[in-house]
């Protein structure tokens, strides 16, 4: 039994419940801290309300909740595992029934985060020392030590470690979540490893299978490719032949119809001299013989000759006739000079040899033969030597610089640079002249093609990429009209001079 009596809730319990309610109205902020009064005697709940009634922490009020014995704290325990703090009296129902609350919270309802204030009026009945060892108390207070500012402050500190134990039990959550999700894909890897490596023997002999086979294309690719690069080689040979054959079929049809015509007029000339002679000798005859009638038919004869042949048309076009003649023979000549070259140019035989001499070399020779004043910029970097044809490549710049400053005006600039890039030599040769029409421009590598002046041989850059594509490299050419020009020309280094 215990020494007080308890008071029972009855109605006027609840009509204080509902005034409580009406006092306190349920704030549209953060939710309220809720705060348990576990005590037998109803003027505590009241008092603690009343001095409590207008608390604040991080702007949430309290929410009380009331108990009168240790069964009803009990079952509000279970209801609302969220409480923050309980004001809890040690004497009511029995002598421990508030301990007995206690242990319950701790062990039964395993709840360690609701901070437990303990009050008693009877000191005696639980020494403070044991209680806050044996029972995991927070706090005991004797009420009549509570005093409104240490009723305040005790609840102040239960409500902020109430906040740190929860916001630990949340990270605690948390990480336990990360935890698992970790372990989740922990498992997820290793199963797929596991199928993984059973798939890399099979797939080892596929690779190796594919490799085998990619070996024999690439073997088949490599012999195709050689073969399309002579193929194009003798293309490219022969249609420098079979144009060079029709430069030469036209002035050798020429020539041998002119020959044709100056044979018809040789025998013509001839037949009208035979003709005077004979009428040198009847004017002679004639003198002796003084017969004049033959004379004269024969003169007649003689006039109605020339008539026919009209020695005057002879005359004019003789000379003309001989100068086509000559044009043709010369042009022949020219043309087989140009074949030669040709094969001078793109044949000789590869040696140890520096690409930067050689345009350097190029450069002298083709500036020796200008006179308008050009403006050159080089550039040169150090480039390693390469087996090549001197010759050959030498020919290829040359006929490069010489298009480009004939594109050039008066002070034109042209510009070259050496450089080596990607196991490459790289020579780009720019100018500022008058660039190359997209009319033109897929022509420019055909033999006896130039937007020159018309006289120009055209088989200068037919020669420069029978040169470079006889080396494995490339040529490109990009212009603008009224812009200039840039021919770029990539040469492998790969084989070491």
């Amino acid at each position: 039994m215990t020494d007080k009596q308890p008071n029972n809730p009855g109605d006027d319990d609840i009509l204080f419940a509902a005034e409580s309610s009406k006092k306190h109205p349920k704030p549209s902020g953060p939710p309220p801290w809720k705060l348990l009064i576990v005590d037998d005697e109803k003027d505590v709940h009241n008092m603690t309300t009343m001095v409590l009634s207008d608390y604040s922490y991080k702007n949430a009020g309290l929410k009380f909740l009331h108990a009168y014995s240790g069964g009803e704290a009990k079952k509000m325990i279970k209801e609302h595992p969220d409480c923050a703090c309980i004001l809890l009296d040690v004497v009511m129902e029995t002598n421990h029934a508030g301990l007995e609350v206690a242990r319950f919270i701790r062990q039964e309802a395993n709840n360690s985060n609701i901070r437990i204030i303990l009050r008693t009026g009877q000191p005696g009945k639980a020494p403070e020392k044991s209680i806050i060892l044996d029972y995991d108390i927070n706090d005991y207070k004797e009420k009549t030590e509570l005093t409104s500012q240490k009723l305040f402050t005790s609840v102040t500190t239960a409500i902020r470690s109430f906040e740190h134990l929860t916001h630990l039990e949340k990270q605690k959550k948390e990480i336990a979540e990360k935890n698992r999700r970790l372990n989740e894909e922990i498992a997820r890897r290793i199963v797929a490893e596991s199928n993984l490596a059973k798939y890399n023997k099979s797939l080892e002999q596929m690779i190796k299978d594919k490799k085998h086979r990619l070996e024999e294309a690439l073997t088949s690719l490599k012999t195709a490719e050689e073969e399309l690069k002579q193929s194009k080689e003798h293309r490219f040979i022969e249609d420098f032949t079979s144009k060079a054959a029709q430069r030469l079929d036209q002035p050798a049809e020429a020539v041998m119809n002119n020959l044709t015509t100056i044979e018809g007029y040789r025998s013509d000339m001839t037949e009208l001299i035979d003709k005077y002679k004979a009428l040198l000798q009847i004017i002679d005859i004639s003198k002796s013989l003084r017969k004049t009638s033959d004379t004269n038919t024969r003169i007649d004869e003689i006039n109605a000759f020339r008539k026919t042949t009209n020695m005057d048309r002879i005359l004019e076009r003789y000379p003309e006739i001989i100068n086509n003649s000559l044009q043709g023979i010369g042009l022949i000549v020219k043309t087989a000079a140009e074949i030669k070259r040709f094969i001078q140019a793109t044949n000789g035989s590869p040696k140890p040899m520096s690409v930067k001499h050689t345009i350097e070399k190029a450069l002298a020779e083709v500036l020796t033969k200008q006179t308008r004043k050009i403006d050159i910029h080089t550039d040169f970097n150090d480039i390693p030597e390469i087996e090549a044809s001197p010759g050959g490549v030498l020919n290829a710049f040359k006929a490069i610089l010489k298009n480009s400053f004939q594109a050039v005006g008066p002070q034109g600039i042209v510009s070259i640079s050496l450089d080596h890039e990607n196991g490459s030599i790289v020579v780009t040769i720019s100018d500022t002249g008058q660039g190359i029409s997209s009319k033109d421009m897929p022509r420019v590598f055909d033999p006896y093609f130039s937007s020159q002046k018309e006289d120009a041989a055209g088989l200068g850059l037919f020669v420069a990429k029978s040169v470079v594509t006889g080396h494995k490299g490339t040529i490109e050419i990009e212009s603008t009209k009224g812009e200039g020009t840039t021919v770029t020309i990539t040469l492998p280094s790969d084989l070491p001079a």
